[in-house]
Protein backbone atom coordinates (compact mmCIF):
# COMPACT_ATOMS: atom_id res chain seq x y z
CA UNK A 1 0.00 0.00 0.00
CA UNK A 2 1.20 3.51 -0.94
CA UNK A 3 2.41 5.92 1.70
CA UNK A 4 0.16 8.65 1.96
CA UNK A 5 1.72 12.17 3.46
CA UNK A 6 -0.66 14.49 5.39
CA UNK A 7 -0.48 17.11 3.02
CA UNK A 8 -1.79 15.23 -0.04
CA UNK A 9 -4.73 13.98 1.93
CA UNK A 10 -5.81 17.34 3.34
CA UNK A 11 -5.54 18.59 -0.67
CA UNK A 12 -7.73 16.40 -1.72
CA UNK A 13 -10.02 16.70 1.27
CA UNK A 14 -10.35 20.39 0.38
CA UNK A 15 -10.90 19.53 -3.28
CA UNK A 16 -13.74 17.09 -2.30
CA UNK A 17 -15.59 19.57 -0.45
CA UNK A 18 -14.76 22.82 -2.61
CA UNK A 19 -16.42 20.55 -5.33
CA UNK A 20 -19.14 19.66 -3.42
CA UNK A 21 -19.91 23.39 -2.13
CA UNK A 22 -19.53 24.45 -6.20
CA UNK A 23 -21.88 21.88 -7.04
CA UNK A 24 -24.48 22.62 -4.58
CA UNK A 25 -24.54 25.90 -5.04
CA UNK A 26 -24.36 26.19 -8.85
CA UNK A 27 -27.44 23.82 -8.75
CA UNK A 28 -29.19 26.14 -6.47
CA UNK A 29 -28.30 28.98 -8.11
CA UNK A 30 -29.56 27.54 -11.69
CA UNK A 31 -33.31 26.51 -9.75
CA UNK A 32 -33.63 29.81 -8.73
CA UNK A 33 -32.97 32.02 -11.51
CA UNK A 34 -33.85 28.78 -14.04
CA UNK A 35 -30.01 29.49 -16.25
CA UNK A 36 -29.16 26.60 -18.72
CA UNK A 37 -26.25 28.27 -18.45
CA UNK A 38 -25.84 28.01 -14.69
CA UNK A 39 -26.67 24.89 -14.71
CA UNK A 40 -24.34 23.46 -17.26
CA UNK A 41 -21.12 24.60 -15.02
CA UNK A 42 -23.23 22.74 -12.26
CA UNK A 43 -23.18 19.38 -13.60
CA UNK A 44 -19.13 19.49 -14.57
CA UNK A 45 -18.78 20.41 -11.11
CA UNK A 46 -21.41 17.69 -9.57
CA UNK A 47 -18.95 15.01 -12.15
CA UNK A 48 -15.63 16.33 -10.85
CA UNK A 49 -17.17 15.79 -7.12
CA UNK A 50 -18.36 12.75 -7.70
CA UNK A 51 -15.47 11.39 -9.55
CA UNK A 52 -13.31 12.53 -6.86
CA UNK A 53 -15.29 11.46 -3.93
CA UNK A 54 -15.01 7.82 -5.33
CA UNK A 55 -11.58 7.90 -6.52
CA UNK A 56 -10.43 9.90 -3.20
CA UNK A 57 -12.41 6.65 -1.49
CA UNK A 58 -10.58 4.16 -3.14
CA UNK A 59 -7.39 6.01 -3.06
CA UNK A 60 -7.39 6.60 1.14
CA UNK A 61 -9.79 3.16 1.95
CA UNK A 62 -8.92 0.25 -0.98
CA UNK A 63 -5.03 0.94 -1.79
CA UNK A 64 -5.40 0.07 -4.86
CA UNK A 65 -1.93 0.98 -5.49
CA UNK A 66 -2.95 3.54 -8.43
CA UNK A 67 -2.41 7.18 -7.86
CA UNK A 68 -5.42 9.42 -7.16
CA UNK A 69 -4.78 10.97 -11.16
CA UNK A 70 -5.53 7.36 -12.49
CA UNK A 71 -8.55 6.50 -9.75
CA UNK A 72 -9.94 9.75 -11.17
CA UNK A 73 -9.83 9.58 -14.21
CA UNK A 74 -11.53 6.40 -14.07
CA UNK A 75 -14.21 7.58 -12.23
CA UNK A 76 -15.00 9.94 -14.36
CA UNK A 77 -15.33 7.50 -17.16
CA UNK A 78 -17.57 5.37 -14.71
CA UNK A 79 -19.88 8.29 -14.34
CA UNK A 80 -20.54 8.96 -17.95
CA UNK A 81 -21.29 5.20 -18.28
CA UNK A 82 -23.60 5.26 -15.62
CA UNK A 83 -25.48 8.85 -17.09
CA UNK A 84 -25.19 7.24 -20.46
CA UNK A 85 -27.48 4.21 -18.78
CA UNK A 86 -29.84 6.64 -16.82
CA UNK A 87 -30.15 8.78 -20.02
CA UNK A 88 -30.79 5.78 -22.56
CA UNK A 89 -33.62 4.64 -19.88
CA UNK A 90 -35.29 7.66 -19.34
CA UNK A 91 -35.26 8.16 -22.91
CA UNK A 92 -36.94 4.78 -23.22
CA UNK A 93 -39.56 5.34 -20.79
CA UNK A 94 -40.21 8.50 -22.55
CA UNK A 95 -40.58 6.44 -25.83
CA UNK A 96 -43.46 4.36 -23.87
CA UNK A 97 -45.05 7.13 -21.74
CA UNK A 98 -48.23 9.35 -22.31
CA UNK A 99 -46.24 12.35 -22.72
CA UNK A 100 -46.59 14.14 -26.10
CA UNK A 101 -43.41 14.51 -27.59
CA UNK A 102 -45.29 17.31 -30.41
CA UNK A 103 -47.78 18.87 -28.18
CA UNK A 104 -50.75 20.33 -29.22
CA UNK A 105 -52.08 23.50 -27.57
CA UNK A 106 -54.89 25.73 -26.77
CA UNK A 107 -55.69 28.92 -26.05
CA UNK A 108 -54.67 29.79 -22.60
CA UNK A 109 -58.26 31.08 -20.93
CA UNK A 110 -56.24 32.36 -17.96
CA UNK A 111 -54.41 34.95 -20.08
CA UNK A 112 -51.23 36.03 -19.87
CA UNK A 113 -49.42 34.31 -16.86
CA UNK A 114 -46.06 36.27 -15.81
CA UNK A 115 -43.61 35.63 -13.39
CA UNK A 116 -43.61 38.31 -10.84
CA UNK A 117 -39.75 38.71 -10.84
CA UNK A 118 -37.86 41.45 -11.90
CA UNK A 119 -36.45 39.68 -14.61
CA UNK A 120 -39.29 38.28 -16.08
CA UNK A 121 -40.90 41.66 -15.50
CA UNK A 122 -38.47 43.26 -17.58
CA UNK A 123 -38.06 41.21 -20.32
CA UNK A 124 -41.88 41.74 -20.49
CA UNK A 125 -41.15 45.79 -20.83
CA UNK A 126 -38.28 45.39 -23.57
CA UNK A 127 -40.95 44.00 -25.87
CA UNK A 128 -43.15 46.19 -25.39
CA UNK A 129 -40.55 48.82 -25.96
CA UNK A 130 -39.38 47.33 -29.24
CA UNK A 131 -42.68 47.32 -30.71
CA UNK A 132 -43.93 43.80 -29.85
CA UNK A 133 -47.58 43.44 -29.26
CA UNK A 134 -49.22 40.11 -27.08
CA UNK A 135 -50.72 38.55 -29.52
CA UNK A 136 -52.06 35.06 -28.13
CA UNK A 137 -51.30 32.96 -24.77
CA UNK A 138 -51.35 29.21 -25.11
CA UNK A 139 -51.15 26.61 -23.08
CA UNK A 140 -50.06 22.57 -23.60
CA UNK A 141 -51.67 20.50 -21.00
CA UNK A 142 -51.80 16.80 -20.46
CA UNK A 143 -54.68 16.07 -18.01
CA UNK A 144 -53.79 18.31 -15.48
CA UNK A 145 -50.10 18.47 -16.26
CA UNK A 146 -49.00 21.87 -17.92
CA UNK A 147 -46.23 20.93 -19.95
CA UNK A 148 -45.63 24.37 -21.21
CA UNK A 149 -47.23 27.98 -21.48
CA UNK A 150 -46.27 30.63 -24.43
CA UNK A 151 -47.18 34.07 -24.44
CA UNK A 152 -46.54 35.32 -28.29
CA UNK A 153 -46.07 38.50 -29.24
CA UNK A 154 -45.58 40.02 -32.98
CA UNK A 155 -44.23 43.20 -34.28
CA UNK A 156 -46.20 45.88 -35.76
CA UNK A 157 -45.35 44.59 -39.38
CA UNK A 158 -46.71 41.31 -38.73
CA UNK A 159 -43.43 39.73 -40.05
CA UNK A 160 -41.74 38.68 -36.84
CA UNK A 161 -43.83 36.58 -33.97
CA UNK A 162 -42.09 35.73 -30.87
CA UNK A 163 -42.61 33.00 -28.57
CA UNK A 164 -41.96 33.51 -25.23
CA UNK A 165 -41.97 30.09 -23.34
CA UNK A 166 -42.55 29.45 -20.04
CA UNK A 167 -40.83 25.83 -18.77
CA UNK A 168 -41.87 24.23 -15.64
CA UNK A 169 -38.60 22.70 -13.82
CA UNK A 170 -38.48 19.74 -11.55
CA UNK A 171 -37.73 22.31 -8.29
CA UNK A 172 -41.02 24.19 -8.31
CA UNK A 173 -39.67 27.18 -10.66
CA UNK A 174 -39.78 28.51 -14.12
CA UNK A 175 -37.71 28.37 -16.73
CA UNK A 176 -38.16 31.33 -19.83
CA UNK A 177 -36.97 30.53 -23.12
CA UNK A 178 -37.76 32.60 -26.62
CA UNK A 179 -38.38 31.61 -30.19
CA UNK A 180 -38.21 33.89 -32.94
CA UNK A 181 -40.34 33.43 -35.89
CA UNK A 182 -40.32 34.80 -39.84
CA UNK A 183 -41.56 33.74 -43.28
CA UNK A 184 -39.58 35.10 -46.05
CA UNK A 185 -41.92 35.42 -49.08
CA UNK A 186 -40.39 32.28 -50.76
CA UNK A 187 -42.03 30.42 -48.29
CA UNK A 188 -38.92 29.70 -46.21
CA UNK A 189 -39.28 29.93 -42.00
CA UNK A 190 -36.33 31.51 -40.16
CA UNK A 191 -36.48 30.11 -36.38
CA UNK A 192 -33.80 31.56 -33.99
CA UNK A 193 -34.34 29.97 -30.39
CA UNK A 194 -32.66 29.86 -27.67
CA UNK A 195 -33.86 26.93 -26.36
CA UNK A 196 -32.40 24.11 -23.86
CA UNK A 197 -34.32 21.04 -23.90
CA UNK A 198 -33.33 18.26 -26.70
CA UNK A 199 -35.04 17.28 -29.36
CA UNK A 200 -32.91 15.50 -31.54
CA UNK A 201 -35.34 15.14 -34.59
CA UNK A 202 -35.41 16.77 -38.17
CA UNK A 203 -37.02 19.96 -39.47
CA UNK A 204 -38.87 20.69 -43.11
CA UNK A 205 -35.82 21.91 -45.55
CA UNK A 206 -37.24 24.98 -45.95
CA UNK A 207 -37.02 25.82 -41.90
CA UNK A 208 -33.47 27.44 -41.36
CA UNK A 209 -32.93 26.62 -37.47
CA UNK A 210 -30.61 28.17 -35.20
CA UNK A 211 -30.46 27.43 -31.77
CA UNK A 212 -28.51 29.38 -29.26
CA UNK A 213 -28.47 28.15 -25.99
CA UNK A 214 -26.44 30.19 -24.56
CA UNK A 215 -27.66 33.47 -25.64
CA UNK A 216 -30.34 34.10 -22.79
CA UNK A 217 -30.75 38.05 -23.62
CA UNK A 218 -33.93 38.50 -25.70
CA UNK A 219 -32.47 41.35 -26.91
CA UNK A 220 -29.80 39.57 -28.53
CA UNK A 221 -31.35 36.85 -29.34
CA UNK A 222 -33.70 39.06 -31.56
CA UNK A 223 -30.77 41.07 -33.04
CA UNK A 224 -29.27 37.26 -33.86
CA UNK A 225 -32.35 37.23 -35.94
CA UNK A 226 -32.49 39.92 -37.90
CA UNK A 227 -29.58 39.23 -38.92
CA UNK A 228 -30.52 36.45 -40.17
CA UNK A 229 -33.56 37.93 -42.09
CA UNK A 230 -30.55 40.51 -43.65
CA UNK A 231 -28.41 37.81 -44.49
CA UNK A 232 -31.60 35.58 -46.56
CA UNK A 233 -31.90 38.99 -48.67
CA UNK A 234 -35.50 38.40 -49.07
CA UNK A 235 -38.61 39.91 -48.31
CA UNK A 236 -40.91 39.00 -45.24
CA UNK A 237 -44.19 37.93 -45.89
CA UNK A 238 -46.77 39.01 -43.11
CA UNK A 239 -48.34 36.30 -40.64
CA UNK A 240 -51.81 34.96 -42.39
CA UNK A 241 -52.86 32.29 -39.31
CA UNK A 242 -53.61 33.13 -36.19
CA UNK A 243 -50.32 31.55 -33.09
CA UNK A 244 -52.74 29.23 -32.30
CA UNK A 245 -53.62 28.00 -35.33
CA UNK A 246 -49.86 28.09 -37.27
CA UNK A 247 -48.15 26.47 -33.86
CA UNK A 248 -50.18 23.48 -34.15
CA UNK A 249 -49.78 23.16 -38.00
CA UNK A 250 -46.41 23.30 -37.51
CA UNK A 251 -46.06 20.38 -34.62
CA UNK A 252 -48.27 18.32 -37.28
CA UNK A 253 -45.83 18.81 -40.04
CA UNK A 254 -42.84 17.98 -38.10
CA UNK A 255 -44.33 15.11 -36.33
CA UNK A 256 -45.15 13.71 -39.52
CA UNK A 257 -41.83 14.51 -41.39
CA UNK A 258 -40.00 12.64 -38.59
CA UNK A 259 -41.91 9.91 -38.87
CA UNK A 260 -41.02 9.55 -42.57
CA UNK A 261 -37.65 9.73 -42.13
CA UNK A 262 -37.51 6.94 -39.19
CA UNK A 263 -36.99 9.01 -36.29
CA UNK A 264 -40.33 8.04 -34.89
CA UNK A 265 -41.95 4.53 -35.10
CA UNK A 266 -45.18 4.21 -37.63
CA UNK A 267 -48.61 3.69 -35.54
CA UNK A 268 -48.80 0.16 -35.97
CA UNK A 269 -44.92 -0.41 -34.48
CA UNK A 270 -45.84 2.15 -31.43
CA UNK A 271 -47.89 -0.41 -29.54
CA UNK A 272 -44.61 -2.63 -29.57
CA UNK A 273 -41.47 -0.88 -29.98
CA UNK A 274 -42.64 2.69 -28.64
CA UNK A 275 -42.83 5.94 -30.57
CA UNK A 276 -39.06 6.41 -30.72
CA UNK A 277 -36.62 4.18 -33.12
CA UNK A 278 -33.20 3.11 -32.05
CA UNK A 279 -31.87 6.24 -34.33
CA UNK A 280 -34.25 8.74 -32.63
CA UNK A 281 -32.77 7.40 -29.23
CA UNK A 282 -29.83 7.40 -30.20
CA UNK A 283 -30.01 11.60 -31.66
CA UNK A 284 -31.57 12.35 -28.22
CA UNK A 285 -29.48 10.41 -26.41
CA UNK A 286 -26.07 12.50 -28.41
CA UNK A 287 -28.42 16.16 -27.58
CA UNK A 288 -28.95 15.15 -24.24
CA UNK A 289 -24.97 14.93 -23.88
CA UNK A 290 -24.00 18.12 -25.75
CA UNK A 291 -26.26 20.26 -24.31
CA UNK A 292 -26.13 19.37 -20.66
CA UNK A 293 -22.12 19.74 -20.60
CA UNK A 294 -21.36 21.52 -23.99
CA UNK A 295 -24.19 23.79 -24.54
CA UNK A 296 -24.04 22.86 -28.06
CA UNK A 297 -27.73 21.63 -29.72
CA UNK A 298 -27.44 19.26 -32.74
CA UNK A 299 -27.92 20.08 -36.28
CA UNK A 300 -31.40 19.72 -37.36
CA UNK A 301 -31.29 19.93 -41.04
Amino acid sequence: MQSISAGESLLIQGAILALAVLSLSLSWWASQIGSPVVALFGRWARWFFISLLVAGGLYFLAGTGYGIGVLFSISILLWFVLETGYNWLAISALSRSELPLFPSFQENENGEEWPSSKYHIAIKDWLRDAGFKRKQALISNLEELILMRTSVYENEEQTIRIHVLFLPNPRGGTSVCFTCYSTTLNGDLIVTDNLFLPFGGFYPENWDVERSPWTRSIQKLVQRHHERIDAKADSLAPFVMTPLEQINEDQREVEQLNRDLGFLHTHAEEVESGRLTTAGKARIWQEIWTLAYLGIPLKYN
